[in-house]
């Protein structure tokens, strides 16, 4: 379990650095569109990649923020509960966001179909989508000029981050649980 959990922190650092080279990419993004526009020769594909880059940002931070317990949340039931109730508490929460992040997977896997793309279609997208009915593979964004499901890829990788984050918390504060319990018995 301590394994897992170093993995999550890892994972975490991991993520938390490139949101912040994410949030530079933004950054250089804004200032390359202000000086283009302000003389008057626009290039359109920025704002479409500042977006994206704002989503990636956004999602890898989110999934950090769940390994270190950093998201937003209303503590006025759990400031008033003992030790014991608190650890109890974020096991209840770790459970249901490993389920949603459960859910969210499953649900990236139907709408992904990868198994189709590449054991039925040998990841020959356009056999899949003619085939399938499924342009998720075909679809290309409006102004960057690649497909949309490029930009998409953060969704399967949050959604297994968020619950490799959760399953890591889940065992953690299972551990200092059974500590503490450990600790009053003795």
């Amino acid at each position: 379990m301590l394994t897992l959990y170093r993995f999550s922190q890892r994972l975490a650092r991991t993520e938390l650095f490139v949101a912040g080279s994410f949030m530079a990419f933004i950054f250089l993004l804004l200032i390359i569109n202000i000086i283009t526009r302000l003389n008057n020769i626009p290039i359109y594909w920025i704002d479409e990649a500042a977006v994206t880059a704002m989503v990636w940002m956004a999602l890898l931070a989110a999934a950090a923020g769940i390994h270190y317990r950093t998201t937003i949340a209303m503590t006025l039931l759990k400031d008033r509960l003992s030790q014991s109730a608190q650890y109890r508490l974020d096991l209840c929460v770790d459970t249901l966001l490993m389920l949603f992040f459960a859910v969210f997977l499953a649900l990236l896997i139907m709408i992904f179909e990868p198994y189709q793309l590449i054991v039925k279609h040998r990841l020959d997208w356009a056999a899949f989508s003619s085939t399938e009915f499924n342009f998720v593979y075909e679809e290309p964004t409006m102004t960057l000029g690649i497909k949309k499901f490029w930009t998409w890829l953060i969704l399967p990788i949050f959604a297994v981050s968020g619950f490799i984050h959760s399953l890591a918390n889940w065992c953690h504060t299972m551990t200092r649980l059974r500590q503490e319990h450990s600790h009053v018995s003795n």
